[in-house]
């Protein structure tokens, strides 16, 4: 009997159960709790999806991954820990525990890894399934009830398909766009075929994401198969933009428009105008503090009103958190100093017609930056600061405006989006752990576990602008939302993904004001965690239909100008592949000494091991060969010394 046959019939008779993910507690609980019944931590259920890794062929996968789970393991744990929902849906019973992750990850799990900063459209890996040659792909919320009843059970992620139809204007539009901008991306992986398969393109609310890759056949796709699968769209498109949808289709299948930057900046164009049917308004409120165990807080936090700031229509929403770095004298001066200064910039940020196209305004915000970067950074030099010594600070900051949020980041304080839908992580941690996940070395959930992992690769003020990467995304608004803004303080040991269902939702659903919402995250953050300081900031998004407005469709003829300036009317790629100059930054005085000691990836292993091996052989070698030139030596100086006496003994042959 093999592997997967033994552990199938070992939990043939079993209850599944839940074990809690708190480490100081790990009891079990029923299936159906959302509580743990001992340290009463929400219970967050990770559903997962299956896909083989055997060839580049997603059709072979799929029929080699089929093959490995038969009908009867439905129900049943799979390696004492995963539960089989069906052959391609599983809940990981034991989600405190670190995921069985092989030494080789093949090349097509690599791809999934190298696409790490797409998500959430993109998957994360998970690990591998025990005993079985499956990958186990995670999509933070998906679809479930407050019991943990998934709303898709075959699905998982329901199709765009499914919903297409009776989604609005705005929406559809907003899909489409993200689609678009993944296709530069997916096409450099040779994956873009993934985004041509409806059937893999998936909906969580507003977002897009994909199930899974489909990796693409020796001849890369083209754009105008895009445009085919478009113009099967745009049969069901809202009335508002169906016209649009199929120019648009039509003129990528025959080559009039040839650039994805081309399709990006039409839709942008669109989405400006689509917005001006609905009314925006913004709540914004933040509030730090110093945690129960430090004495001083270096955290600051935008805007820092008692009450919170009430934004309308066109005016424009900020909101900004910093976590200092380099001890007190250092890091509050640092996170202070850069809200001033990106406070200062932004309000004098002009947002006339000329000036408010989406690559206009990444490449502003990259400039106010740098700006506040190298502000910090000529201080450090001046007051000659070295190593630990030098300050700095993390950055989260969101510019939020009628359907528009740009969000930025450095260093490991984090955003997310929160909707009805569910919640979910839209920043990528600039940390160690992060870096080798993007270079394909490394799985994030085994990644966590290397020492020094939290370790920050960038951070403002440490290093000239010319070595910092700015993460600047745009997101569209089109329904009721809220973005956390936060530091690790309430973000380490996953209590976000705990909490939000419990503190968040009720707000996005009037239950609950944004001020007191605030105040029980930095309360849930100091009772749970309570090792650092602790910054939160929320803004709760609000969109409602113009009931005043007479509403008219969205023509080709209004926005076809958005081709010739496409450069400037989209974002064209701000997800960089390439990973900023990566010089460790000790946040904590222990992290300095050990960071790039003991900081040793798989494949940096597998290399270390092949080494080591490699040199032992040549030593062995070279010590075989000195043995034996000694040994030979020893024989040649004997036969020397006994030389004479064997003449006297052997006497000279006599004819």
């Amino acid at each position: 009997m093999d592997r997967a046959s033994q552990s199938t019939e070992s939990m043939r008779h079993s209850k599944p159960g839940f074990q809690c993910s708190n480490p100081n507690c790990m009891a079990a609980n029923n299936l159906e709790s959302s509580l743990c019944r001992q340290c009463k931590t929400p219970l967050v259920k990770r559903y997962l999806w299956a896909i083989g890794a055997i060839s580049n062929n997603s059709l072979e996968n799929k029929a080699t991954f089929s093959s490995q789970i038969n009908d009867s393991e439905i129900g049943l744990l799979i390696g004492d820990r995963y539960l089989a929902l069906t052959q391609q849906i599983f809940l990981d019973t034991k989600p405190g525990l670190t995921p069985q992750i092989p030494e080789e990850i093949p090349q097509e799990i690599s791809t999934y890894l190298q696409l790490f900063s797409y998500s959430p459209h993109i998957p994360q890996v998970y690990g591998q399934l025990d005993g079985y040659n499956i990958w186990l792909l995670d999509y933070g919320t998906v679809p479930h009830d407050s019991l943990g009843k998934l709303d898709y059970p075959q699905q998982l992620v329901p199709k765009i398909l499914s919903f297409w139809p009776q989604a609005e204007a705005i929406r559809q539009l907003n899909w489409l766009r993200q689609l678009a901008s993944l296709w530069k991306p997916l096409l450099e992986r040779k994956v873009a075929s993934t985004i041509l398969n409806p059937d893999l393109v998936r909906v969580n609310g507003s977002l897009i994401q994909l199930i899974e890759l489909e990796f693409d056949a020796k001849t890369p796709p083209k754009l105008q198969e895009l445009g085919r699968l478009w113009s099967q769209f745009a049969k069901n498109a809202s009335p508002l933009i169906k016209q649009l949808i199929e120019t648009i289709s039509l003129r990528i299948e025959n080559g009039s428009i040839e650039k994805i930057e081309q399709v990006l900046g039409l839709l942008d164009y669109s989405l400006e105008l689509c917005s001006q049917n609905y009314d925006y308004s913004y709540q914004v409120f933040a509030c730090s503090d110093s945690g129960p165990t430090r004495p001083n807080n270096e955290d600051a936090a935008y805007p820092d009103n008692s009450t919170p700031v009430v934004i309308k229509n066109q005016d424009v929403s900020l909101a900004i958190v910093c976590d200092g770095v380099g001890g007190h004298e250092g890091g509050e001066i640092a996170a202070k100093e850069t809200i001033h200064h990106l406070r200062t910039n932004i309000e004098d940020m002009s947002f006339s017609q000329e000036h408010n196209s989406p690559g206009t305004i990444f490449k502003q915000l990259a400039k106010f930056t740098n700006k506040a970067n190298d502000a910090i950074c000529k201080r450090n030099d001046n007051e000659k600061r070295q190593e630990r010594q030098r300050m700095g600070t993390t950055l989260v900051m969101s510019l939020i405006r009628n359907h528009e949020a740009y969000l930025n980041s450095v260093g490991d304080s984090r955003i997310y989006l929160v909707t009805s839908a569910g919640c979910h992580q839209v920043t990528i941690d600039d940390d160690l752990a992060s870096r080798e996940v993007r270079l394909g070395y490394a799985v994030y959930r085994d990644a966590l576990q290397y020492p020094s992992a939290g370790a920050l690769i960038q951070a403002l003020g440490m290093r000239h602008s010319s070595a910092l990467h700015s993460n600047v995304k745009r997101f569209i608004i089109d329904d009721n939302c809220v973005f956390l803004l936060c530091t690790d303080g309430l973000s380490d040991f996953d209590r976000v993904e705990q909490y939000w269902r419990n503190t968040i939702l009720p707000m996005l659903n009037g239950k609950m004001s944004i001020a007191s919402t605030v105040k029980t995250l930095v309360k849930i953050a100091n009772e749970k965690n309570g090792h650092d300081n602790v910054t939160v900031a929320l803004v709760h998004c609000r969109i409602k239909p113009k009931t005043s407005k007479t509403i008219s469709p969205i023509l080709w003829s209004k926005v076809e100008t958005a081709i010739e300036d496409s450069l400037v009317w989209s974002d064209v790629n701000p997800e960089i592949l390439t990973l900023p100059n990566t010089e460790f930054i000790a946040t904590e005085p222990n992290l300095a000494e050990s960071t790039q000691e003991n900081f040793i990836p798989h494949r940096t292993k597998q290399t270390l091991l092949l080494l080591a091996t490699f040199l032992s052989v040549i030593l062995l070698v070279a010590l075989g060969f000195i043995l034996y030139s000694l040994q030979s030596r020893i024989e040649d100086q004997g036969n020397d010394l006994n030389q004479p006496e064997l003449e006297q003994i052997i006497p000279d042959n006599e004819d």
